[in-house]
């Protein structure tokens, strides 16, 4: 575990808000991706020590998330739904659940707050029954925590940043510069580095949520900036109709391809990136989501 109790980014707000209820603290990482149910919040992993207890309206204390980093659409999917939890609390680097808690927030308006406290203050607060978190404190009985706000000035920001943060470039791009730079704060990057091309995951229709957040970037004129491919998706976008499919899921599942398409996105409809004919150079600086692709870059590419 990672004591963070000394460093700068210990009793922190990640994502604002206010939030209260019953504490569940648990000891083990969770995947909300597979380990939380998102039509009901309670916990179905069976091998977690605390399978059958639900998140929802819950100050959720626990170290970290584990992946896969389909948790955060399962969180926006429990938020959209108001059965998320009233808080999220961590003692160590956490970037799925805030992630899903700050489009949840900003995009939404339906967020969950999210806190990363020292190794310390974490252990005293799940002692406790109740709290109350606030964007200035932590309150559970006797016990305060003083927490510290986050934001843009706390990573230093390009003139180009700070422009596309402003609005310059519209609506749909200073939100996701918005993202990307709490998103910096959470992870203790003191700037950005530009990348040169993206790939998004997210695209298969395990929820609603998934494709709510993509239309909702379209209506708002959302546009990739740099060429950027799309993971695999949930049905065959060209033959589905032919298929047996239910019509209402190809349909949504379709639309979800379309979304991302219709931002520019490249229908390459691979989790595999790596294999096409254009692959990243040796020191290049991509932005990939999806696992697998993630560490073939690294690893293999030297991307």
């Amino acid at each position: 575990m990672t004591d963070v109790s000394n460093t700068r980014n210990a009793n922190v707000v990640l994502v604002p808000g206010g939030g209260s209820g019953e504490i569940l603290a648990l000891s083990d990482g969770l995947s909300f991706w597979g380990g939380v149910d998102p039509e009901t919040g309670f916990i179905i992993d069976t091998h977690h020590p605390d399978a059958g207890a639900c998140v929802t309206g819950k100050v959720l204390l626990m170290p970290t998330s584990r992946g896969s980093c389909s948790g955060s659409g399962v969180l926006l999917e429990l938020a959209l739904s108001r059965i998320a939890p009233a808080a999220m609390i961590f003692s160590e680097d956490e970037e799925i659940l805030t992630l899903g808690a700050l489009v949840a927030d900003r995009i939404f308006g339906c967020g969950v707050p999210v806190v990363r406290l020292s190794y310390d203050d974490f252990q005293r607060l799940a002692a406790e029954e109740r709290a109350s978190v606030s964007e200035d404190s932590i309150q559970a009985g006797a016990l305060v925590i003083p927490l510290r706000k986050t934001g843009a000035s706390d990573v230093e920001l390009t003139e180009r940043d700070t422009r596309l943060l402003a609005g310059e470039q519209g609506a749909a791009s200073a939100l996701a510069m918005e993202v990307i730079v709490r998103m910096a704060v959470a992870q203790g990057a003191p700037r950005l580095l530009d990348v040169t091309r993206g790939h998004i995951d997210g695209c298969i229709l395990a929820h609603s949520a998934n494709l709510i957040f993509a239309e909702r970037m379209i209506e708002m004129g959302a546009k990739v900036a740099i060429p950027t491919t799309i993971n695999a998706i949930s049905v065959d976008r060209c033959n589905w109709q032919s298929q047996g499919l239910d019509t209402e899921f190809g349909d949504r599942a379709s639309r979800l391809a379309d979304a991302y398409v219709n931002m520019g996105a490249r229908p390459t409809f691979t989790c595999s990136p790596y294999l096409l004919d254009d692959v990243p150079a040796k020191g290049e600086c991509v932005g990939w989501s999806e696992s697998n692709a993630v560490i073939f870059a690294n690893s293999v590419l030297g991307a």
